[in-house]
């Protein structure tokens, strides 16, 4: 019925357009949860995640609310049937009450789309030697971030370098200059690479960029003003095994742009959140 009152208020395009199958959709709906966040203050959203097991596919559900995990077995019923053409049985296989989160196993009847293997890259047409300068990097990637796995950063873009000065120091650690908002999950080098397939939300600690302010602790993120949010995916680099955050400020105005110490020249033309931005000032 959730489902159904989702397709009736408008959401039907984008719940088709969330992935291919029933997995690539339950990973993709952190990344519109977080969206939804910051249009509508208040909004307390559950965090999904999707690992595999031997009897099937493990949907890992976070959520503040108790006594929502029935809901979840409709809507993932849902989602397969009306999405995805396939029927599919959930089961509740761990509740909060032996670990902080609720756990489902999902399996396919028949022969469906549910779970989606990842195609190993084709690296025959690639070259093998270095095409690229960590400096050039840098300017096109202003927002990114490389760390070990110390959680040391060895490598930012200029413009967080430029907001941020800290983390140009060798032995700054990420976990100490941000926390994590999304997923749900401890902040270590470990647990990212085991949630590699997620999106990921980091935000500033408090009083890393200027004085903290009165709503730094309040429970909604989209209105806490005093800190920088990053969103953006992980990639492991297995040649110097580290993580690569690829990420762009989440930001909602000019405003929020310019308390943040931040400029339109620091995104760059391939960023789609300059469109966002620039479309902002004229609504």
């Amino acid at each position: 019925m959730f489902f159904d009152f989702c397709k009736e208020s408008g959401y039907t395009k984008i719940l088709k357009v969330l992935g291919a199958n029933t997995r690539e959709f339950l990973q993709n709906l952190d990344a519109l949860h977080d969206h939804l966040a910051t249009i509508y203050p208040g909004m307390q959203a559950p965090s999904f995640r999707c690992t595999d097991g031997k009897d099937g596919l493990i949907l890992h559900y976070y959520s503040d609310r108790p006594g929502l995990e029935q809901i979840v077995v409709g809507i993932v019923k849902a989602v397969a049937n009306n999405l995805h053409n396939c029927e599919v049985d959930v089961t509740v296989t761990q509740t909060k009450a032996d670990c902080d989160h609720v756990q489902f196993t999902i399996t396919e009847k028949g022969q469906g789309s549910l779970i989606s293997r990842t195609q190993k890259p084709i690296v025959d047409q690639m070259s093998l030697e270095p095409k690229i300068s960590p400096a050039t990097f840098c300017r096109a990637f202003p927002f990114h971030i490389l760390f070990d796995t110390n959680m040391c950063i060895t490598q930012t873009g200029f413009s967080l370098v430029r907001v941020i000065a800290m983390v140009a120091n060798r032995n700054c650690r990420i976990d100490h200059v941000f926390e994590m908002v999304r997923p749900h999950m401890e902040f270590d080098f470990h647990h990212i690479l085991s949630h590699i397939n997620t999106v990921f939300v980091l935000r500033t600690r408090d009083g890393i960029i200027g004085p903290a302010d009165d709503n730094a602790n309040n429970k909604y993120d989209n209105q806490d003003i005093s800190r920088m949010r990053l969103k953006g995916q992980m990639v492991y680099v297995p040649e110097s095994k580290s993580l690569l955050f690829m990420c762009s400020p989440s930001v909602n105005s000019l405003d929020d742009l310019s308390r943040r110490g931040l400029f339109l020249s620091d995104i760059p033309l391939h960023d789609s959140t300059r469109d966002l931005v620039i479309k902002l000032v004229f609504i």
